[in-house]
């Protein structure tokens, strides 16, 4: 059961990547090359570039026409957080690593 709960969490962590790709090509269509660019290097720098691009995806979702996207990508946010409580509150963390 932890394994297809961590499996569940992979899939699920992939279309939130898929997502923040998207945002990213929004961005640069609509012509926010610098922000595009800061996103993805704090992204793999800090982690927090995702953070930023799913804050201003919310700011501009009217405006790019990207509401279902951000929903969906919202959605990717809590499951993975949900998933995460459930696989820690299962043990997930305890079960014994062998070399």
């Amino acid at each position: 059961m932890i394994m297809a709960i961590a499996l569940l969490v992979i899939l699920v962590a992939i279309g939130n990547f898929v997502c923040f790709v998207m945002v990213l090509i929004k961005m640069f269509q609509e012509g926010e090359q610098t922000l595009g660019i800061v996103c993805i290097v704090l992204a793999f720098c800090t982690g927090i570039g995702s953070l930023i691009a799913f804050v201003f995806g919310w700011i501009n979702a009217s405006k790019w026409d990207i509401k279902n996207l951000m929903w969906i990508w919202t959605g990717t946010w809590i499951a993975i957080v949900v998933l995460e409580i459930i696989l820690f509150a299962s043990g997930a963390s305890m079960i014994p690593y062998k070399q």
